[in-house]
């Protein structure tokens, strides 16, 4: 009786873990994203040499559960205003970030940082300063909508660089 005890609970013991142990692993998600991207300049500094801009970008993530681990690629262009000679700037964007998932996995925090490869159409002055954005979004029925602030340095003299960023498109989670 008393060895019979033991296989009781012994058994007991291992459907437990291994019901823990099976409710805790989760097999890891790809996703992909493509979005057209609106900005406009939130800062007066910005604000002074250029306009409102359009964009696109792309990229992956990969995951466990609700944290997404991202890699994007996109280009952004910014009109420039009629007193900034140095003409429209053209940005090329390298980010890599993490995003949070809630609420059955549709809302979403983001944070990026990565590099910005910077020119002008009008003179030859290119850079790369570090970028960074923070922001949130909504993911329904393989759409989702962003809203994002953006910080970098532009090449040319002017005060740190801010824009406001809309974001729209395609995200498919696999």
């Amino acid at each position: 009786m008393h060895n019979f005890l033991k296989y009781i609970l012994l058994s007991f013991i291992v459907l437990i873990v291994n019901t823990k142990a099976s409710a805790q692993f989760k097999l890891p998600h790809l996703q992909l994203i493509a979005n057209a991207n609106y900005a406009t300049p939130s800062n007066d500094a910005f604000n002074n040499v250029n306009k409102a801009g359009l964009g696109v970008e792309a990229g992956a993530g990969l995951g466990y559960g609700s944290t997404m681990f991202m890699g994007i690629v996109g280009y952004q262009r910014f009109g420039a205003s009629a007193t900034n000679l140095a003409g429209d700037l053209n940005i090329m964007s390298l980010k890599g970030g993490i995003r949070q998932y809630f609420i059955l996995g549709r809302l979403f925090l983001l944070g990026n940082i990565g590099t910005a490869i910077q020119s002008y159409s009008g003179v030859n002055t290119k850079g790369s300063n570090m970028i960074y954005e923070f922001g949130g979004g909504v993911r329904l029925f393989g759409l989702e909508v962003q809203l994002t602030k953006s910080y970098w340095q532009q090449p040319i003299p002017v005060a740190a660089s801010n824009a406001f960023n809309v974001k729209v498109g395609f995200s498919l989670k696999l």
